[in-house]
């Protein structure tokens, strides 16, 4: 019975370790780039991402401040590539501090859906992304006068 309370204690206090992840930049005009929260009873379970091919996706890492030791991976780079980037921007870490954001993008490479991997000191983070296809330019619209 001590066990399984240490347990449920140890699940409670873990629930809250993972890190947040956050957009940082937005499509180009007629290109889709959305991060969502899919979200459970324990909070954020992983995040969905949809995205146009050849849109290039910033995004940045916090768990109280900038992810330490950030880490990106892709299960199919072909699909959706990652690299870990130099966002340009400042965050407040610890009292009086401040560091660089922690970033990575996520590159739209060819129609499909993979799972990209952020691992930082805190915990780790898992996105579901679906890579669509570019929009094709149609026929000319007519215009009744």
């Amino acid at each position: 019975m001590i066990r399984a309370r240490l347990l449920v204690l140890a699940v409670l206090l873990g629930a809250g370790c993972d890190p947040t992840l956050y957009a940082r930049s937005a499509a180009p005009p007629g290109r889709t780039a959305r991060l969502d929260e899919v979200r459970g009873f324990w909070g954020i379970q992983r995040y969905r991402l949809a995205l146009s091919t050849g849109v290039a996706f910033a995004l940045s890492c916090e768990d109280g401040g900038p992810c330490d030791r950030l880490a990106i991976t892709s299960d199919d780079p072909a699909i959706a590539d990652v690299r870990l980037a130099s966002l340009g921007l400042l965050e407040p870490s610890g009292i009086s501090n401040q560091a660089t954001v922690a970033g990575a993008v996520i590159i739209g490479k060819a129609v499909g859906t993979t799972r990209v991997h952020v691992r930082a000191r805190s915990g780790s983070r898992t996105i579901d992304v679906t890579v669509l296809a570019t929009p094709t330019a149609g026929a000319p619209t007519l215009v009744a006068r």
